[in-house]
């Protein structure tokens, strides 16, 4: 099934008990972001709240912040099908349909109605440099061509009608592109929107493909948009807010510190900035936040099942013996890789995991036999220590492009690779797994210890 918004999903997952209302006062600052990391933490629910210091607005945070909630969202069961439907959606994208309405623009604000100080915006880490909108789709069209972009940016609040963004990735090439010809890039920051539009902004399609195309696709039928009322482009209709904007040619003011996806924190630095034009938004919106920082969070979550499609296509279609890929949230989302294969031939491992260090900035590729479970990191690991003679079996690449963001890095974005292959070795005799018959035979233990309890 398919979710018209955000509102409809939230019904979706209150019926299956994932949902946990707050009623006491929470504090934007810290307190609320505490909650949703505690809630990542523990595989926890969706958290709504409902009294936010300094707001009327509800706030709902931890939407996606478990697996299980990713594949309700995807309306599949197992991570296969979700990653299977992905695939299957990049070579049928369904295009937007303009609609001359929506629940978006209930309420229009501009000139000196602009304040962002209406919105509870939290402030998520000590040293964050303020206020940070961690889930805002950043839509945006190449001056040059016309394609379309959308992308969730890290934006920090800077004053009332002022934000500070991390324009980069595809956003980046289009704020250069108009920068060149001295114009402003219009801008439009979605929030609170049906959970496939995240989950596919989080993901880096191709340049020149709009990413609403796909959503539209995933989801079996077209996003519904509105043309924003101060900026030439097209938001998702049924959004609960959006933020409206130009960002100036020539203009780039601190932004930072943040806690980033990595787990650490980034410093200030120079970065573009956005003119806030118009905020518009539903009679009574809910603001929807995520939280980042050491893994795992919600924005991990929210980038694999994009990555690991996209992975899996490409090797599979290099190596038909590759069975799966996942990149744990352990991993940053990126750096990290895990692949299982049954090989056809020896020392294939190898070729896989020189081809991963050589197409992405992954700073480690595992490459494990089908028997183990990419997605279960204690698996991997026992495989990594017990099949991998690390002298042989290692391999390492110096000085391979890598994430800017690397803390660890000594020159930014350079990095060092390292493949490990944890697979038997081909042809050659090696112990037998121990297993214990039966298993998948015995009854699920906690649902009867929950009837015992009588819960």
């Amino acid at each position: 099934m398919s979710f018209a918004d955000l509102r409809q999903f939230l019904s979706y997952l209150e019926e299956r008990r994932e949902v946990l209302h707050i009623h006491d006062e929470v504090d934007p600052i810290y307190q609320l972001g505490a909650y949703v990391r505690k809630t990542s933490d523990v595989g926890g629910p969706a958290l709504v709240f409902h009294m936010v210091k300094g707001s009327d607005v509800p706030v709902v945070g931890g939407v996606l912040a478990t697996r299980r909630r990713i594949l309700m969202a995807y309306g599949v069961d197992t991570d296969q099908e979700a990653i299977e439907k992905f695939l299957y959606a990049l070579d049928h994208l369904v295009p937007t349909r303009r609609v001359e309405t929506g629940v978006c623009q209930e309420v229009v604000l501009t000139g000196n109605e602009v304040d962002m100080g209406r919105l509870p915006i939290p402030t998520f880490s000590l040293g964050d440099g303020g206020p940070y909108i961690t889930l805002g789709m950043v839509i945006s069209k190449d001056p040059d061509t016309g394609s379309k972009n959308a992308a969730i940016r890290r934006i920090e609040v800077k004053g009332k009608n002022k934000l500070g963004i991390m324009a980069h990735g595809h956003t980046g090439i289009q704020q250069a592109r108009a920068e060149a010809r001295n114009q402003y890039l219009e801008v439009a920051i979605a929030l609170g929107c049906d959970p496939i539009i995240p989950l596919i902004n989080a993901w880096k399609a191709p340049y020149g493909v709009d990413e609403l195309t796909l959503a539209g696709a995933i989801r079996g039928e077209p996003v519904e948009v509105v043309r924003c009322r101060t900026v030439d482009l097209e938001v998702p209709a049924t959004a609960e807010i959006i933020i409206e904007g130009r960002i100036p040619p020539h203009v780039r003011e601190p932004e930072g510190p943040f806690g980033e996806v990595t787990g650490y924190q980034t410093d200030n630095s120079d970065k573009q900035v956005v003119e806030v034009t118009a905020i518009t938004h539903r009679r009574d919106p809910i603001y929807q936040t995520i939280v980042t920082g050491v893994p795992s969070t919600e924005h991990h979550m929210l980038k694999q099942i994009g990555i690991e499609a996209t992975c899996y296509a490409d090797l599979k279609g290099r190596f038909p013996g590759v069975k799966a890929v996942h990149f744990p949230a352990a991993g940053a989302v990126g750096w990290l890789v895990v692949v299982s294969m049954k090989q056809a031939g020896k020392y294939e491992a190898r070729n896989v995991l020189a081809h991963l260090l050589s197409i992405s900035p992954f700073k480690m590729a595992i490459v494990v036999d089908d028997d183990i479970d990419v997605y279960n990191l204690e698996q991997v690991v026992w495989a990594v220590v017990t099949r991998c003679q690390f002298d042989k079996d290692v391999v390492m690449l110096p000085r391979l492009r890598s994430s800017t963001l690397d803390p660890a890095a000594e020159e930014p974005g350079v990095s060092c690779g390292m493949g490990i292959d944890a697979t038997r070795p081909f042809g050659q005799p090696f112990p037998q797994m121990s297993v214990i018959p039966g298993v998948d035979k015995v009854p699920d233990l906690l649902a009867m210890l929950s009837r015992q309890l009588g819960r």
